[in-house]
């Protein structure tokens, strides 16, 4: 259900709505939806009464927390980052000599291309969306539910990790995703 809202200091809306001629200065798609304004209530009912917010926090922190530790683990994982339930990983060229040449091959083929051997079998294998932080990216970003629950947690880093350890082996499933990737970008 669309919701929306603007807020202004009361000195802008005078300044702005002062005279009945200017009454639709703005307006909204949104305005006048009375079922729209009770499910926005209801939403924030359920935040408030669920601790969503909080919840996101703590349950946040734990993911990147699970995360992190593949960092010390996994020589393509270089950072993770995030705030709440808004979760990045970082990839970033290996060092040793194998992942490294594959990895400049992706990277020959399309700057960025490592990450969707990343979120395919993320989603594909384990059913998780995730998605390539932006154009030439080398970023997975994350944003499970703010009600997602600690086995979904669990089940969540444990293919996280799984899909990462694959993505260290040379030749893998990984890395065959790769060559057909990189063959259908090629031919295009």
């Amino acid at each position: 259900m669309p919701v929306s809202a603007v807020l202004m200091r009361k000195s802008a809306f005078d300044k702005v709505l002062d005279r009945m001629d200017r009454a639709l200065v703005m307006v909204s798609t949104f305005a006048e939806n009375n079922l729209a304004m009770a499910a926005g209530i209801a939403t924030l009912d359920v935040l408030a009464s669920e601790r969503l917010v909080e919840r996101a926090a703590s349950t946040g922190d734990r993911l990147m927390r699970g995360f992190s530790d593949m960092v010390t683990r996994y020589e393509l994982v270089r950072e993770v980052r995030g705030k709440g339930m808004m979760i990045a990983i970082d990839f970033a060229r290996p060092q040793s000599l194998g992942l490294r040449t594959a990895w400049d091959l992706m990277e020959a083929a399309r700057k960025g291309l490592f990450a969707q051997l990343i979120t395919i079998p993320l989603f594909t294998d384990h059913k998780i969306l995730s998605q390539v932080a932006g154009t030439d990216s080398h970023a997975v970003k994350f944003l499970p539910p703010l009600a997602i629950s600690d086995s979904d947690c669990e089940w969540m880093m444990k293919a996280v990790e799984a899909v990462i350890a694959a993505s260290h082996r040379v030749p893998g499933a990984a890395w065959s995703l790769g060559r057909k990737l990189v063959s259908n970008f090629v031919r295009t």
